[in-house]
C-alpha cells in the first residue's frame, strides 16, 4: 500500500504553472499531490482536463482526487509506470502531439508503451471483442450471451477489462465463469 499522506504537495494556480513544474520535475520518480483550486475560485482554477493534458505531455498520469478544503482539491499525479493505455488517453495524446504540445518525455512514454505492447493491450476491450473462452462460457449458460450483449457498452467494457487484467489463468477462468453465471440471470458483475 502506498503511503499517500507522505507525498509532496505542489500547488498550482494556472496551466502554465503546472507545465513549468512538470518541465522541471518530470524525471522525478515519486508521485505528488497536485493542489488546485475549485471552479468557484475563477482566477486560480485549473480544470481536470487541463491537468490531464499537461501530465500526459510529460509522460505522467492522473490519479485519485480528494477534497482538501472548501476551495481546493488535491489530485495524485505520477510518472507513468508500465501499464496499458486507455483509448481515451491514446486519443488525447494524439491530439496533443498534433498540436505540438507533447514534451520529449511524453513521447518517450508512448514509444516505450508501443515497444512493450501496452499501447495496444486493451484495443480488443475497447472494441468490445469477447474472447473465445468468454464466448464459450456464455454459450454454456443460456441465455447469458443475449443478456451480456444487452448490457451497456460501459458495463461490457468494464467486465472485459476485469477479465483481461486477471493475473493468472485460474483467476481468469473464475472471472469468466462468474460473468457467465451472473449474465445468465441478467446480473452484472459488481465492480469492486
Amino acid at each position: 500500500m502506498i503511503k499517500t499522506e507522505n507525498f509532496e504537495k505542489v500547488k498550482v494556480t494556472s496551466t502554465q504553472e503546472l507545465r513549468e513544474w512538470l518541465a522541471s520535475n518530470h524525471s522525478q520518480p515519486e508521485s505528488i499531490w497536485l493542489v488546485t483550486y475549485k471552479k468557484h475560485v475563477d482566477d486560480k482554477y485549473v480544470s481536470v482536463q487541463d491537468i490531464l493534458d499537461e501530465v500526459l505531455c510529460f509522460g505522467w498520469i492522473d490519479g485519485i482526487r480528494r477534497k482538501l478544503d472548501d476551495d481546493r482539491t488535491m489530485q495524485m499525479i505520477s510518472p507513468r509506470q508500465a501499464q496499458h493505455w486507455a483509448k481515451t488517453y491514446k486519443e488525447r495524446a494524439a491530439k496533443l502531439i498534433d498540436a505540438g504540445r507533447m514534451h520529449s518525455s511524453g513521447l518517450a512514454a508512448i514509444a516505450e508503451s508501443k515497444r512493450n505492447g501496452l499501447w495496444n493491450f486493451m484495443d480488443d476491450v475497447d472494441a468490445l471483442i469477447k474472447p473465445e473462452d468468454l464466448i464459450a462460457a456464455l454459450e454454456s449458460h443460456p441465455p447469458a450471451s443475449e443478456y451480456f450483449d444487452a448490457f451497456a457498452k460501459s458495463t461490457r467494457r468494464n467486465i472485459l477489462r476485469w477479465i483481461k487484467l486477471a493475473k493468472t489463468p485460474e483467476t481468469r477462468a473464475k472471472r469468466i465463469e462468474k460473468t457467465a453465471v451472473l449474465a445468465a440471470q441478467n446480473q452484472k458483475i459488481p465492480q469492486t
